[in-house]
């Protein structure tokens, strides 16, 4: 078969417009371009267009009709043409032959026989920002070679090996208008088809509900209900009292640190993997009321220290009956040490040391004093037996045997199992040279401990400067125990500042020879006469004490009748953890 091409001619003085029923078409950007017709029915001018119409044995025949030739044509450009010079155009877009010239013109139009591949569908899938379209064809003379696919009216075509095609980046539901046409390997051009397709409106995610699933004193916990859109949901967002957004993989959040007994609101979104946002959805949800339990705020391992005031830092003094004396606390010891203050029945700051039994022995029931630096202060919760404290060194008599009062006694023990002792038998009150510090204490009481219990007592230092009144309020004391002289040592007792903050603060600015009035909102009163490791700074043969009334006074230290209680006090080694309980005398701390 002869070279072909196929001639787009438009516009000019004289236009001739031959409109074909049929037509494929051949790729117009390559050299060779014919337009091929098929059973067209129009009618010709013959006046000035003479039809060639190719025959089987090749030869060219002139048409004796005024119609275009049935069957399938190609458009034989090399051989058409105008006597002055007339040129003839192929307009895919309109489906006709123009003819350009400026003058009268006879033109000769050939067409060879020729069978080329006819789209026949397209087909179009679409999301929010693509269309694919999918060409579907019947096979010519020729296979298809390259497809072509416009989205800018003709202005430029997308070339495809393949009769698929994708156009990305689109707009969301937007409406495009794609032509299609294919080539086959001769450079005959197929049909031009035309479809319009519009994107899918892109749907947001959608947050349906938020419910809190777990409330207590101090932490809200919500859970998600979320729907997905066009894209994943891949972060969810959360915002508490207006606050700054926290970012999460999960459905479910906690907040913590929360108040007791508040209204909070609370605010979520999320975003799809596109980064589009849903709608924001508030909720409010209130916190329990109920006084928070150590248990709640604090988990197996975590630094006991810690616990305490972390403790204290979620839920507030009300609550958890610490106080946190800095500067700010009124009446305080101003050391930024954390302590248990009011009646003994509201503190819940037991703990069982030295057991390991599910019912705590009495034995071995604590009660913490406070956390002073990183180190926290135990003090025993009862009175200790002869058989911890001994019956050597400053040693007198059993409490009942040496006739002292008993009826304001608030603990469990028989008091003719608990000792009375000197605070120091040679008459002086250095506390370092005292046997109740060297024997009964340091001696006898920590070796009844066990090895891997007596290791978490940390040698501490402890100030034995003491005071030289009572007349005064615990933060008069607590400052003059705070300088002068020091003992390091393990155990030791209270001190009278100790006992001062351990009453309610309402009780702070009393002198601590009127504690009475303040004995039924002070834990540490346990109804005894009992010793202080505080001596006088007045007489060197004084100590004071906390006398069976809740009062404090001052005694010398080796007569025979002011031999008094004792409860062992020491600290604990920093690396201390917690491991479970509430506190409560049932439900004592357990540590490491």
């Amino acid at each position: 078969m002869k070279k072909k091409k196929t001639l787009l001619i438009s516009g000019g003085l004289l236009t001739l417009i031959i409109i074909i029923s049929t037509i494929l078409i051949v790729n117009q950007n390559v050299s060779h371009k014919e337009i091929v017709m098929q059973n067209d029915s129009k009618h010709i001018n013959n006046s000035f267009l003479t039809l060639m119409l190719e025959q089987s044995d090749g030869t060219y025949q002139e048409s004796t009709t005024n119609t275009w030739p049935s069957g399938s044509y190609a458009f034989n450009s090399e051989l058409s043409r105008c006597e002055n010079g007339g040129e003839l155009r192929w307009d895919r877009e309109n489906g006709i032959v123009e003819l350009l010239s400026n003058k009268s013109d006879a033109c000769y139009v050939y067409f060879d026989l020729y069978n080329v591949v006819t789209i026949t569908n397209v087909q179009a899938t679409k999301t929010t920002n693509s269309v694919t379209l999918t060409v579907t064809v019947d096979a010519g003379e020729n296979p298809v070679s390259t497809y072509y696919f416009s989205m800018d009216g003709g202005n430029s075509y997308q070339e495809s090996s393949t009769n698929t095609y994708t156009f990305s980046n689109l707009d969301y539901g937007t409406s495009y208008t794609f032509q299609v046409y294919a080539v086959d390997s001769q450079g005959y051009e197929s049909n031009e088809e035309v479809i319009e397709v519009t994107t899918d409106n892109y749907v947001n995610p959608v947050i349906n509900s938020v419910t809190s699933t777990s409330v207590s004193n101090n932490s809200i916990t919500v859970s998600v209900s979320a729907t997905a859109g066009t894209n994943a949901i891949q972060t969810y967002y959360y915002s508490i009292n207006n606050g700054s957004y926290t970012s999460s993989s999960s459905n479910s959040y906690t907040f913590n640190g929360l108040s007791a007994g508040q209204s909070y609101s609370i605010r979520v979104y999320v975003k799809d993997t596109n980064g589009i946002d849903s709608n924001v959805y508030t909720i409010n949800a209130e916190t329990d009321n109920q006084p928070l339990t150590l248990a709640e705020a604090c988990s197996n391992g975590d630094n006991l220290a810690n616990c305490i005031t972390s403790f204290y830092n979620a839920s507030g003094s009300d609550i958890t009956k610490i106080y946190y004396h800095n500067s700010d606390l009124a009446n305080g010891a101003g050391d930024n040490s954390y302590r248990y203050a009011g009646a003994s029945d509201e503190v819940n700051n037991y703990v069982c040391f030295g057991s390991t039994a599910s019912t705590c022995p009495s034995n071995n029931l604590y009660r913490i004093i406070g956390v002073f630096g990183n180190q926290v202060k135990l003090i025993m919760a009862d009175y200790p037996t002869t058989s911890q404290t001994g019956t050597g060194g400053a040693y007198y008599n059993t409490y009942s045997g040496a006739g002292e009062v008993t009826s304001s006694y608030k603990g469990d023990q028989s008091l003719s199992s608990v000792g009375v002792y000197y605070w120091n038998l040679s008459g002086t009150n250095t506390w370092s040279s005292s046997s109740l510090t060297t024997t009964n204490l340091n001696s006898t009481f920590l070796n009844s401990i066990s090895s891997i219990w007596r290791n978490k007592i940390v040698d501490a230092t402890w100030y034995v400067n003491g005071y030289s009144s009572n007349a005064v309020t615990p933060a008069t004391w607590h400052n003059a125990e705070s300088i002068g002289t020091t003992w390091i040592g393990k155990i030791g007792l209270m001190y009278v500042s100790d006992y001062g903050f351990a009453a309610s603060p309402s009780a702070w600015l009393t002198v601590m020879y009127l504690y009475n009035s303040a004995l039924n909102t002070n834990w540490l009163y346990m109804g005894l006469l009992e010793w202080t490791v505080s001596r006088s700074t007045r007489s060197n043969d004084m100590a004071f004490f906390v006398n069976s009334n809740g009062v404090i006074g001052g005694y010398g230290v080796s007569n025979s009748y002011t031999v008094l209680a004792i409860r062992p006090c020491f600290y604990l080694n920093s690396n201390v953890t917690y491991v479970s309980g509430s506190g409560t005398q049932s439900d004592p701390i357990r540590i490491n």
